[in-house]
């Protein structure tokens, strides 16, 4: 028998044993038999459509799981991005973010000006580098600070400590600048979740744009990533289109298309997403040669690994990212005000970059489309050839310039040649 008849069966005689033999007609327990049997159907068809929810929840954490060795990075960029403002700076260890030695909160209102960002990160370094020190010679700690910084590092050796003041670094706080990226966010979610889904990949990978640029256009890093996505101009032109004219990297479509690609491609390759999300900031060949090398454990990666530019920021990406998720799946009880607040408008899009306007002199020499350098070029050409045209000019002035007085001296010659037998003749006349 099969199993559902199985079942069935077994449903109806648990029905028939409820009314017990001989009661009721076998007729009508038939009927009743079948009633519950609907009955009992129904409410199970029901309490598999209310359970669906927490199964597809349940499915998104297995889908982003949390490694031990990250549980407290994501806890300490919870709190980066969702309790500490711009003016606050955190101070702690770069390998052990847990350890955090002061934060620091600097007077005033509105964003910290880059004087007072550089002042304060080099009297934090300079304040707990000083403490860690001494306490790396043996020095009693006297001060309260001293001693709550040695209670970090009790049962450590003394060495911990010197190579503490080697490492430390201040982290700024980002919640309002979080805070912003959420609501810009309203805009882009909706297409962006759908260009996911139907590249097969988690919509909730669409908070990573949180963690690059938070959900902003425009944005353009020192290292020359630009857009909502931050491709390079390399990395981007194996998905976009991007000339001298013109850039696909500031339509947000078209580069959100080309991070589902390049995500579905990670994720093809190293078979898991923390490793294809840290990928996305540490770049694939890297990832993989460092899942090689430990067997694609992230925890080892992340504790281990030594490979080249895998530093703070690819260590702690996965992290943030989570970090972020988390703050997503709960805006409304993390900033409860922020549903009160309306998206802004986004910039408007612009992909095509005229080439600047050329002079008719320019076009009248068939010169349309000349590079910077050899723009240099052809000036520094023009200069050469004027500054060889004038000296040419000079000699050839000088040289006429000596002919014409040449001329001039041997005609004074003849005239006066002329006037003195002229005058010798007039003599002889009058003698004659």
């Amino acid at each position: 028998m099969e199993p559902a008849a199985v079942a069935r069966s077994r449903a109806v005689e648990g029905t028939q044993h409820e009314f017990g033999e001989g009661a009721l007609p076998s007729g009508f327990q038939r009927k009743i038999a079948r009633r519950g049997l609907r009955r009992l159907t129904l409410a199970l068809c029901a309490l598999a459509l209310m359970l669906a929810p927490a199964r597809r929840a349940d499915a998104a954490e297995v889908v982003f799981p949390e490694p031990s060795a990250i549980q407290p990075n994501v806890n300490f960029w919870v709190q980066v991005f969702s309790q500490y403002s711009e003016r606050d700076f955190i101070i702690h260890d770069r390998d052990n973010i847990q350890r955090v030695y002061e934060v620091m909160h600097l007077p005033g209102g509105g964003d910290p000006t880059r004087e007072e960002v550089a002042y304060v990160n080099d009297y934090l370094k300079s304040k707990y580098a000083s403490i860690l020190n001494r306490l790396a010679t043996g020095e009693k700690p006297v001060t309260y600070e001293d001693i709550r910084v040695a209670n970090m590092f009790r049962g450590e050796p003394r060495a911990a400590c010197a190579l503490a003041a080697q490492n430390l670094r201040v982290q700024q706080g980002l919640r309002d600048q979080f805070r912003e990226g959420l609501l810009r966010s309203r805009y882009y979610r909706p297409t962006m979740e759908r260009i996911f889904r139907s590249a097969g990949l988690p919509p909730e990978l669409v908070t990573l744009a949180t963690v690059e640029s938070g959900f902003y256009s425009r944005a353009k890093s020192s290292a020359g990533a630009v857009g909502i996505w931050q491709f390079t101009r390399g990395t981007g032109r194996q998905y976009m289109r991007i000339t001298r004219w013109h850039d696909d990297r500031l339509n947000p479509d078209t580069e959100t298309r080309a991070a589902a690609e390049l995500l579905r491609s990670n994720y093809d390759s190293l078979g898991s997403w923390p490793l294809a999300i840290t990928a996305y900031n540490y770049g694939t060949g890297g990832t993989e040669m460092a899942a090689s090398q430990f067997g694609g454990d992230y925890n080892k990666i992340v504790r281990e690994y030594n490979g080249p530019h895998f530093g703070f920021a690819a260590r702690n990406y996965y992290a943030e990212f989570l970090a972020a998720l988390y703050i997503h799946e709960n805006e409304n009880r993390i900033f409860p005000d922020l549903k009160y607040d309306e998206a802004p408008p986004p910039p408007p899009v612009r992909t095509d970059f005229a080439p600047p306007h050329r002079s008719h002199r320019w076009r009248r020499w068939g010169v349309h489309r000349v590079s910077a350098h050899h723009s240099a070029r052809s000036r520094r050409h023009h200069h050469h050839t004027v500054a060889r045209a004038t000296r040419a000019h000079r000699v050839h002035a000088a040289a006429h310039q000596s002919k014409r007085r040449l001329a001039s001296a041997h005609l004074s010659h003849r005239r006066g040649r002329r006037e003195r037998i002229a005058n010798r003749g007039a003599r002889h006349r009058e003698d004659s």
